[in-house]
């Protein structure tokens, strides 16, 4: 071979190297940041499951209240 193949070479597995890592850490960052996102979200849906309860809670007690207040009749 001659040196200026061999230099080619050597380049180009350099550049193939830099690629494949570089290719490998976007992945581990992408999966990283899917499972913050996937943490985040299950988070917020249980927050609106409990604010849900809260509003049905309240809800019951109006419904107890007004059963209270009209049922003076009129007087």
């Amino acid at each position: 071979m001659e040196a200026g193949e061999l230099e080619t070479r050597k380049i180009f597995e350099d550049v193939t190297t830099n690629n494949v890592k570089t290719g490998i850490d976007f992945a581990n960052d992408t999966r990283r940041l899917f499972r913050e996102l996937e943490d985040k979200v299950t988070h917020l849906s249980n927050i609106v499951r409990q604010q849900e309860a809260t509003i049905n809670d309240l809800r019951l007690s109006l419904v107890v209240i007004q059963t209270k207040l009209f049922s003076g009749g009129t007087e």
